[in-house]
């Protein structure tokens, strides 16, 4: 036979073959698929195997009863006759509604997600030998039901349950019991304090803080002279004097109010549970009086985050906190770390870099003596920062003379605003020695004024005395680019506010 010929035949046979293979796999793909659809609708069809095991309504109950590893406590109707739902063991301590209401839900109508085993004789495969929390559900018929909860199953989120009186388990949800196993003092409120509406905000009054690594006190009050526009209405007042940025300040200054615990640990403190948590000598302590409000805030231990493996690392999570002049918290709290700025904040992250609360236009004279020479600035307004003129414009600087030649108004505001942004990045209080290397005076109008010290102290380094108090020190370059714009303004030149 021609070998072509034989060549095609045998491939011809060979493609004959795979298309009845093919035909054969399809053929047979069609039956598995119909099997595997029939058996997915058999599963589907038998997957719900729910059961409700607690069929009473959540208004039929009229106390229930925790008992788990963390001890007992009763959830029951107060005695006062209200419709209020409360927890004896809580004593005076608020309580958070939200948590009761849901323990008592959760005792009313019951679905496990399924039977796992009747007539079980051996509890102890399900932890219910020993379970891990018991609920008695008391009803308004004196009635009662005690479920029992043992181990968590295999698949993480559900646990084994009983009804006691009855040999069955079940299966349930986690989250759906996850109350029956928590402490009563999971039922505290955290909220500590409630921050109030901007209607209700109550007026600022005087916020102290001490602190275990400073050998200062530090006072945050409001603005004594009340300036409109500074960036806070708040100053630091001890240990120096210092208007704030608001970016770096609100929290310290007005973090109390909203402040809220993450967990409460120890109901009714005693002096031993002070000691033991570090609040019988406090890491940090901070006080804000005003009127209507005193609060005393005790920061003791930190709390360190671990490790998967638990070992504990460097990083703090939180503190063990104390809260005087608060009704129902009576208590010791763990406190997040990101709710407690007075415990990590220094002052220069507060403080603004504006050293006087002056306006250009309220001023009459700056004075600078510089190494014994000194400059005067004479200034004229057509008003003060208080006033609006007749056509409704602000009150603008007119006229500037130095040794009585006129200046550009215009370049003297930037030589203003350069003297304004003094870098008070350092705060200082040692007393410097020998005489003020400079001195600026700035005179208002109404008479008032405020005057700034400067003292060498290194090379790279000036001390700065505000009003007559040890304050800052700042970079000596700073003080070299005043000098030279004190030349530049009077020569016409541009002001440079680089240092």
């Amino acid at each position: 036979m021609n070998g072509k010929v034989q060549g095609i035949i045998i491939c011809g046979v060979i493609a004959a073959s795979l298309a009845g293979v093919m035909v054969f796999l399809n053929a047979t793909g069609d039956d598995s698929q119909k099997e595997e659809s029939s058996s997915v609708t058999d599963t589907a069809s038998s997957e719900d195997e729910s059961v409700v095991i607690l069929e009473r309504a959540a208004e039929d109950i009229s106390s229930v009863h925790v008992a788990n590893e963390n001890g007992e406590y009763t959830l029951e109707k107060s005695s006062s006759g209200k419709s209020l739902w409360t927890i004896g063991e809580l004593g005076t301590l608020n309580q958070n509604t939200t948590l009761k209401d849901s323990l008592r839900d959760a005792c009313g109508s019951l679905e496990a997600k399924k039977l796992v085993e009747e007539n079980v004789s051996d509890m102890s495969k399900y932890g219910l030998d020993q379970p891990t929390a018991s609920v008695t559900i008391t009803y308004k018929d004196d009635s009662r039901t005690v479920l029992d909860v043992g181990t968590t199953a295999p698949n993480e989120r559900y646990s084994y349950v009983r009804i006691q009186g009855d040999n069955s388990v079940y299966m349930v949800l986690g989250s759906k019991i996850s109350y029956f196993t928590y402490p009563a003092t999971s039922y505290a409120e955290l909220n500590l304090i409630t921050q109030p509406s901007d209607e209700d905000w109550p007026d600022y009054g005087v916020e102290t803080i001490t602190r275990r690594d400073w050998d200062y006190e530090v006072t945050f009050e409001n603005d004594p002279q009340n300036i409109e526009g500074m960036l806070s209405s708040q100053v630091i007042s001890s240990p120096i004097f210092s208007y704030l940025n608001i970016t770096g300040s609100s929290d310290v200054t007005h973090g109390m109010w909203g402040l809220t615990a993450s967990e409460c640990v120890v109901l009714n403190p005693e002096g031993e549970d002070f000691a033991e948590h570090g609040l019988s000598e406090p890491f940090c302590t901070v006080n804000l009086k005003g009127d209507g409000y005193d609060y005393n805030l005790l920061i003791g231990d930190p709390i360190k985050a671990v490790d998967s493996e638990g070992n504990e690392k460097d990083e703090i999570t939180g503190y063990y906190c104390y809260l005087k002049g608060v009704t129902g918290a009576n208590a010791i709290f763990i406190i997040g770390i990101d709710s407690l700025p007075w415990a990590t904040f220094e002052i220069e992250d507060v403080i603004s870099s504006i050293m006087t609360s002056n306006y250009l236009v309220d001023l009459s004279e700056i004075s600078i003596d510089y190494k014994g020479e000194k400059t005067v600035y004479e200034i004229t307004s057509n008003g003060s920062s208080t006033e609006t003129l007749e056509d409704g414009s602000a009150a603008d600087v007119t006229s500037v003379k130095c040794d009585g030649k006129e200046l550009d108004v215009y370049n003297f505001k930037s030589l203003y605003q350069y003297m304004m942004t003094c870098p008070t990045n350092e705060i200082y209080f040692t007393d410097p020695e020998g005489e003020s290397e400079m001195t600026i005076v700035q005179t208002r109008a109404d008479g008032g004024s405020d005057t700034i010290e400067l003292y060498k102290d290194t090379s790279r380094r000036y001390i700065v005395k505000l009003n007559g108090k040890t304050s800052f020190r700042i970079q000596s370059t700073w003080i070299d680019t005043l000098v030279k714009n004190m030349d530049n303004i009077k020569n016409g030149k541009a002001i440079d506010d680089n240092y």
